[in-house]
């Protein structure tokens, strides 16, 4: 009974984890349609070398204090680099819950970029699988195997989960 309950709340815990994740880069939509990718002296994948972490398991470009920053989100920390100047803002400890794959965020994206093509713009863990997209196509990769699930246009998941974020205000 104990184990089921450990079991029970851990994979919630990590379901919630992954949709918060999912909100922040939502919340970015603006951001991504105006980006000017010339302005920007680093890539998705270069903020996540920059950060010489292994388990990287989200990362995302955000506006903070008028500064185009990635956020790169570790097992224990998280990252903000500037893409502006391609330096460490911040170091900060992260506790978040462990859990194992076989597909690593760098691999997913690379995988990615050859269906969605370039500027990527986030990548997310969401439950099983990793989301991958630009301010055009999604791409749902896999956390067990290096395929890509499913492509969606960035635009529609964006609309489903700013209404399922209004539902939960209202």
């Amino acid at each position: 009974m104990r184990k089921t309950l450990l079991i029970c709340s851990l994979l919630f815990s990590i379901f919630i984890f992954g949709e918060n994740l999912l909100e922040k880069v939502v919340l970015n939509a603006q951001l991504y349609e105006t980006v000017n990718f010339s302005q920007l002296k680093l890539t998705i994948l270069d903020a996540i070398n920059l950060t010489n972490e292994k388990d990287v398991i989200t990362a995302y470009l955000t506006r903070m204090d008028k500064k185009i920053v990635w956020v790169v989100l570790t097992f224990n920390h998280e990252y903000g680099i500037s893409a502006e100047e391609a330096k460490i803002l911040w170091k900060k400890p992260l506790e978040t819950r462990f859990f194992t794959y076989a597909v690593g965020l760098r691999e997913a994206i690379s995988l990615a970029v050859m269906s969605i093509g370039k500027n990527v713009l986030f990548g997310v863990y969401q439950t099983d699988s990793w989301l991958v997209g630009n301010n055009k196509n999604l791409a749902t990769v896999s956390m067990k195997t290096p395929a890509i699930l499913k492509i969606e246009l960035t635009q529609e998941v964006f609309k489903k989960v700013q209404q399922e974020m209004l539902k939960r205000q209202q």
